[in-house]
């Protein structure tokens, strides 16, 4: 995500191509923002709770399949929450190209990372996965 923001903010000093007219207000980018952190931290929190893994990097590690909370309405509210800090950060620049990195954003996580995830989730918790992958939408 980090990697993304810098580049949205490369994007918006190369190509200068503004969202608004006029400068908006960071109110609402920053209100954007703080959601996305805070969609993060409660599913965080929820990991934390459960005593399972968070990192990304070692999805085997899970112990629990975690279908409550956030997880309800989406499998991966976490990398959600990224898209949304992405935009916030996109809007504050008032950048178009920068926003239109956020499909980027979105292909390489759903390309290189839940993919993976999903295979690994699917062969450590099988049937029960499948279930949950089918009444719970990847993103929304």
């Amino acid at each position: 995500m980090v990697l993304f923001a810098i580049a949205m903010w490369f994007l918006a000093i190369l190509f200068p191509v503004s969202l608004f007219k006029t400068e908006p207000h960071a109110l609402f980018p920053l209100l954007m923002i703080a959601v996305g952190l805070l969609v993060i931290l409660l599913c965080a929190a929820t990991f934390i709770r459960k005593k399972t893994t968070l990192n990304p990097i070692r999805p085997e590690s899970t112990t629990i399949l975690i279908s409550s909370g956030l997880y309800q309405y989406s499998r991966n509210p976490i990398y959600l929450g990224f898209v949304i800090i992405l935009a916030g950060w996109g809007m504050y620049l008032n950048n178009i190209p920068a926003l239109l990195l956020i499909a980027g954003f979105i292909f390489y996580m759903d390309r290189f990372q839940i993919e993976l995830e999903e295979q690994l989730l699917s062969q450590i918790f099988g049937d029960q996965f499948e279930i949950y992958k089918r009444s719970v939408r990847r993103w929304l």
